[in-house]
């Protein structure tokens, strides 16, 4: 190792990028948060702004010992760590005020209500900017603040549907599937944690703040690769193709779970190498062309071969014949992974509810900044902190903010 690559192993992670940062979060679900979740990680002080009956995610499993509580709501958890909650009910004159207060020393705002919520109570964009021109505020709804389909509701399925990418997903001959998860809303959480910070990096850079309107939509059916240009340019309508797109491109039962191979042509010699079949040498599978005229026999014999392997054989057996196999990974193998263990990507957090929970802990490694994982607030916590601490209320004050259920 050199002398320089020493030295920058030896130095120390610098002040976190968001150090200093004040975010309101107003998001509810998945996706403002989650956005929210990265910018505490990263140093900001997140005031997640909840309703007085708390985020919906709250209600939302797992549980530990599967008894439903608002505190220990594991959808929750993840979401929210290391903010600190304040109760606002923004119906009421009191709530609405306290947020405009709370907005003028803030530099981030990530809100997630029915378009035109926020303005309707004098809480847009140009009142909560008034005296804070740096202030970058960003809405995030399932189809954006504007067009045909602002106003209309939606749940996951409606929005791997309405992306495209559905369409996509499942056996040609059956109906569309949905994906697994909620990646529509993690992934315009991550978009949405991208353009704050290029945003908040011009307000930096020219003293002006922005608004910013992302809708999940457009952010989903972004990633459809190459499908909207074979649509568009070829009038090509793309189809389902399954697990297996050929087969040297799909995944196969084995002997503990599942497997499978994302071979390219000029792969095939090392592939059939590893395989160790001779029947892979036959003209009728060796010749790119005429392989695709015998796709179907090919794959009946992937499927046999595929069932006399195992999971960590076929990782082996690529490495070494340097051809793509793998396995379909479990949550229960991520968890156990030698190789996730050794990079520090899980974080063990204890809740005073929750109990030892651990979590993907995360976005990247870096030399110089570090990460911050606490755990995630309880309803209201930080009321006292932040409006009598912070915005100076007197303590009556809050009693009576708590009696007009303002708080």
């Amino acid at each position: 190792m050199s002398e320089q690559q020493q030295g920058q192993d030896e130095q120390q992670p610098m002040d976190r990028p968001f150090d200093g940062v004040r975010v309101l979060e107003l998001a509810e679900g998945i996706s403002g948060p989650y956005a929210g979740r990265w910018l505490a990680a990263l140093g900001a002080d997140v005031v997640k702004v909840e309703r007085t009956t708390g985020d919906p995610s709250r209600a939302f499993g797992p549980w530990p010992d599967d008894l439903p509580d608002d505190e220990t709501s594991g959808l929750f958890l993840y979401l929210n760590g290391d903010k600190r909650s304040v109760t606002l009910n923004l119906e009421t004159s009191d709530g609405r005020e306290i947020l405009r207060e709370l907005a003028e020393s803030t530099e981030i705002v990530i809100e997630s209500f029915e378009p035109g919520y926020l303005a309707s109570h004098d809480l847009g964009f140009a009142e909560l900017s008034a005296g804070n021109d740096a202030l970058v505020m960003i809405s995030i709804t399932p189809f954006g603040q504007t067009g045909p389909n602002a106003s209309l509701p939606a749940t996951e399925l409606t929005l791997y549907a309405a992306s495209g990418q559905m369409w996509l997903t499942g056996h040609p001959e059956r109906h569309p599937l949905k994906n697994g998860g909620s990646q529509p809303s993690y992934q315009a959480g991550l978009n949405a944690f991208a353009a704050i910070t290029g945003a908040y990096y011009g307000a930096v850079m020219h003293g002006q703040g922005s608004y910013i309107d992302l809708s999940v939509q457009e952010t989903y059916a972004g990633m459809a690769e190459a499908f909207h240009t074979r649509a568009s340019q070829l009038g090509i309508e793309s189809q389902r193709s399954g697990n297996n797109l050929n087969a040297l491109w799909g995944v196969y039962e084995v002997a503990d779970g599942y497997g499978g191979i994302c071979a390219l042509p000029r792969n095939y010699p090392a592939f059939a190498r590893a395989v160790g079949l001779d029947e892979l040498q036959d003209e009728r599978f060796s010749d790119p062309g005429q392989r695709l005229l015998n796709n179907d026999e090919l794959m009946a014999i992937m499927y046999g071969w595929f069932a006399g392997q195992t999971r960590q054989g076929l990782l082996e057996l690529g490495i070494e014949h340097r051809v793509p196999f793998g396995y379909v990974a479990s949550f229960e193998d991520l968890s156990n992974s030698e190789h996730l263990q050794s990079r520090d990507f899980f974080a063990t957090l204890d809740h005073e509810d929750a109990g030892s929970l651990t979590y993907p802990g995360r976005l990247w490694l870096s030399s110089g900044h570090d990460w911050r994982m606490g755990r995630a607030p309880r309803l209201g916590e930080h009321n006292m902190e932040v409006i009598h601490g912070e915005l100076g209320y007197e303590r009556e004050d809050l009693v009576r903010l708590r009696e007009l259920d303002a708080i």
